[in-house]
């Protein structure tokens, strides 16, 4: 096989608010897989260009038939989980392509059915809040970030324009007592679900706010491999799961299946993204309980199409792999790129 990589930068239709900063861009990498005459696509925000293309040699003489030795091969090299889950994506694509069969199908999930995906609501000023939450009337379900700063009652303005399903992201802001006093408040409100309301690497504290909350809780950033579901077995009820922490899809799928045997709830999400990484995770949302697949349609030029969101319902790509397709004006075939092995 041989490797081909290269960085992207997508801009923002409009900036997006978390209490981790303020988004207008994005940069991912993107990389190839070329084998038989295929082409196989892979890419992951943050991920080191050198760890990519010292995934180069041990790709080399290999096939994508060979998936799970390959990838355990470059976990045991140290290779980090954003370059590993970008070749894992490129690999499973290339597989699915040689079967001839949408990604999905081949790993025996067509027909499940896949629960709406939620869509997120930034955290910016009440004006912008109750906009959206208008503007998002059709969707079934919103995810809402909170910050340090938010006592909960975000949830009451937006409950007050919507009427849907209300989940909140706390992304780490509080301490326990102010995270519970936050989760009452959000369960006045309907809300359904509070991610990661403690910083991550404090399990104690989170069993701590699971225990007593009217809200139930989901890891987030405390779930990044699949060997963190064990440790949150009592902890959380759910956890969300992200190629970009995890690994890849062969990863991902590990850790859905442990979260089934602890008996957790499965969140499949994703980061601010291109098509391309939203379009692998989707593969495998018939495993899920809830979707939070929303990454790319913030994006102003998505260097790939693949995965289509109708108000919340996802359709995946009927093509053989996983259906996403570069833009040739935004995402060019391999020439005169970096990294070429």
């Amino acid at each position: 096989m041989r490797l081909t990589r290269r960085p992207v930068s997508i801009s923002l239709k409009e900036p997006f608010a978390s209490n981790t900063g303020v988004v207008t861009e994005v940069r991912q990498c993107v990389l190839e897989l070329a084998w038989e005459g295929l082409v196989g696509h892979g890419t992951a925000r943050g991920a080191d260009p050198a760890e990519i293309d010292a995934c180069a040699p041990l790709l080399e003489g290999a096939s994508p038939y060979e998936l799970r030795q390959i990838i355990g091969r470059l976990a045991a090299t140290g290779i980090g989980p954003p370059a590993l889950s970008a070749v894992d994506m490129a690999l499973h694509d290339l597989l699915a392509k040689a079967c001839g069969q949408p990604l999905h199908h081949l790993l025996g999930l067509a027909g499940l059915p896949k629960p709406p995906t939620a869509v997120s609501i930034g955290a910016g000023p009440p004006e912008e809040l109750l906009a959206r939450g208008r503007a998002l009337s059709a969707w079934p379900v919103v995810k809402l970030k909170l910050t340090g700063e938010d006592d909960g009652s975000r949830a009451g303005l937006l409950r007050s324009v919507y009427a849907g399903r209300i989940q909140a992201d706390g992304n780490g802001s509080w301490e326990p007592d102010q995270a519970l006093r936050v989760a009452r408040e959000l369960h006045r409100h309907g809300v359904e679900v509070l991610e990661q309301p403690v910083p991550p690497g404090h399990l104690d504290d989170l069993r701590h706010v699971h225990e007593r909350s009217p809200v139930p809780v989901f890891a987030d950033e405390d779930c990044a491999r699949p060997e963190d579901v064990l440790r949150l077995r009592g902890r959380v009820s759910g956890v969300n799961i992200k190629l970009l922490t995890c690994g890849g899809l062969l990863a991902a799928r590990e850790a859905i299946t442990l979260a089934r045997h602890c008996g957790l709830d499965v969140m499949l999400g994703c980061k601010v993204e291109s098509s391309l990484g939203v379009t692998a995770m989707a593969q495998l949302a018939g495993l899920a309980d809830r979707l939070d697949l929303d990454g790319h349609l913030g994006l102003l030029d998505d260097p790939f199409s693949g995965v289509r969101i109708d108000d919340g319902v996802i359709s995946l790509p009927a093509a053989p792999g996983l259906g996403a397709v570069p833009d040739p004006a935004l995402c060019p075939t391999r020439s005169g790129t970096n990294g070429d092995h």
